[in-house]
């Protein structure tokens, strides 16, 4: 009798050192797992806390593309506070002038396919009014609105010399505040040709009005800029950032 008391003893000794021993085990995996959740946690904690304030080379490279275009539409706008402020004809210009650069689209403009490009290319609320396209000199219209299939067409019977002018962009700096993309540049201008240019040493203006009335160059040659940049007007661009686009909001300059 005393030996099965003795093995009965024994018996729940053993099971009741199991059971302290599984507790533990099971304590103790509990405690490392919570340690690793809550360095987990804490990890992306630090992430989200982690903000970018600079520009990817791939962004800038972007946004400088862009920059040409609205130089080549708007620069004598220049500075411009509020891009839905703009002259509806230039908004329209530039609604023609994207889907050529960038579609490839010759001589058929679509306002869906404008829309498109506005959507992209300007801040929220951008508004345009689709009207005929008119010459900037005045003299007739470049594009008709076609009202029934909504579609602009080229004017091949308006023929005559455009004003241009060369434009350089030089980069400065970049930096992101939250969802707002903002770049300044250095901007040069050159060789203006209204039916007759200027001849090809007439040197680099800092605006667009200088370069049109011609008179004392900053410069004369495109390799004297590094001689000048810091004595330059800054040209500051800033875009919402929305998805993959670049919106421009406005145009400043600092002199």
């Amino acid at each position: 009798m005393d030996s099965f008391e003795n093995k009965s003893n024994t018996s729940t000794g053993k099971s009741v050192a199991i059971f302290i021993l599984v507790v533990l085990l099971l304590s103790a995996l509990t405690y490392i797992g919570y340690n690793e959740y809550t360095k987990i946690l804490s990890n992306k904690k630090v992430e989200k806390k982690v903000v970018r304030k600079d520009m990817y080379y791939k962004e800038v490279d972007e946004i400088l593309k862009q920059i040409d275009m609205y130089n080549y539409i708007f620069s004598e706008e220049y500075p411009i506070n509020d891009v839905n402020q703009l002259d509806n004809q230039l908004k329209l210009r530039f609604g023609v002038y994207a889907l050529n650069s960038n579609e490839n689209i010759d001589n058929y403009y679509s306002e869906d396919d404008l829309d498109d490009i506005y959507k992209n290319y300007f801040s929220d609320g951008f508004k345009v009014i689709y009207e005929d396209i008119k010459c900037p000199s005045k003299d007739g219209v470049l594009y008709t609105l076609n009202n029934d299939t909504k579609t602009y067409v080229k004017e091949e019977k308006h023929e005559h010399g455009t004003s241009s002018i060369d434009i350089d962009t030089y980069y400065v700096s970049d930096t992101i505040k939250g969802n707002q993309y903002i770049i300044d540049t250095n901007i040069l201008y050159s060789n203006y040709c209204n039916e007759v240019c200027s001849p090809d040493n007439s040197g680099y203006y800092t605006s667009y009005s200088d370069a049109v009335k011609g008179g004392e160059p900053v410069i004369y040659k495109r390799n004297e800029y590094n001689d000048i940049k810091e004595n330059l007007p800054i040209t500051t661009f800033t875009f919402i950032k929305n998805k993959s686009h670049y919106k421009l909001k406005s145009v400043q300059i600092n002199k």
